[in-house]
């Protein structure tokens, strides 16, 4: 059954379209005796079909079997603090963290991102990347979209925005200089929010990992090799669901 997000209480029924999903089941050309399935983002789905009352410039939904499913979420939170890499890869990070169940993606501008934006440009980025998760979890049939917060000028600001995600979380920077494996902290670690920080394509300078280091994170390694910065993240999601039964 298709997943598409319509961003509506589901307290009444039938319930319009948004224009983006009309388009949507247009180009699917989803048929009126077609059942779908809607989510608003906040954790409800319902059965839907196009009521008999549409038209070709409004859409009705009569929805059925209205019920809260978090099935699809994770059940504890992950956080991600991604040092601001190239469109393209930044883009891809996302839409997987989105299907490995990311709660929070938290965009910094670093000493070494390659990628400069001015705030114009900045509010853009954002935009597309709210409609990448939209349709990332349209795919993978998410019930709660994650949020994507303004980027953040420097890590300098790092801790008035974590003291709003997740407190008590476990709070883990993905360093080459890192003395310990991510996989041995999580085995030793109870269930847990998970914070992640990852630098852009050259890495967090020094000053920038004392920082973090002074907020409470542990700086960890992935292996042997040395990941992509859109790589880094997707792998230590993995590793805290396989070692915290997440999948």
């Amino acid at each position: 059954m298709s997943h598409f997000y319509l961003p509506e209480d589901f307290l009444t029924t039938p319930i319009k379209a948004t224009d983006d999903l009309s388009h949507h089941l247009r180009v699917r050309r989803i048929q009126a005796d077609e059942n779908i399935q809607v989510f608003n983002g906040k954790g409800w789905i319902a059965n839907a079909q196009i009521a008999p009352s549409s038209s070709e410039k409004s859409v009705w939904l009569d929805l059925k079997d209205v019920r809260k499913d978090l099935s699809k979420e994770s059940d504890y939170p992950l956080v991600l603090i991604q040092g601001l890499a190239g469109s393209d890869k930044m883009d891809w990070l996302i839409e997987k963290s989105v299907e490995l169940g990311v709660t929070h993606i938290l965009p910094i501008q670093t000493e070494r991102s390659v990628v400069r934006l001015d705030e114009a440009r900045a509010k853009k980025r954002l935009t597309h990347w709210e409609n990448l998760v939209i349709s990332a979890c349209e795919q993978c049939e998410r019930s709660v979209l994650p949020s994507v917060l303004p980027i953040m000028s420097s890590i300098q600001n790092l801790d008035a925005v974590l003291t709003k995600l997740e407190s008590g979380s476990l709070k883990i920077i993905l360093s080459p200089t890192g003395q310990i494996h991510l996989v041995s902290i999580l085995k030793r670690a109870p269930k847990q929010g998970l914070i992640l920080l990852i630098g852009p394509e050259g890495g967090l300078s020094q000053a920038e990992e004392n920082l973090a280091i002074a907020s409470g994170f542990t700086p960890a390694l992935l292996g042997q090799r040395i990941l992509r910065t859109e790589t880094a993240g997707i792998v230590a999601m993995s590793a805290a669901h396989a070692v915290w039964g997440g999948f």
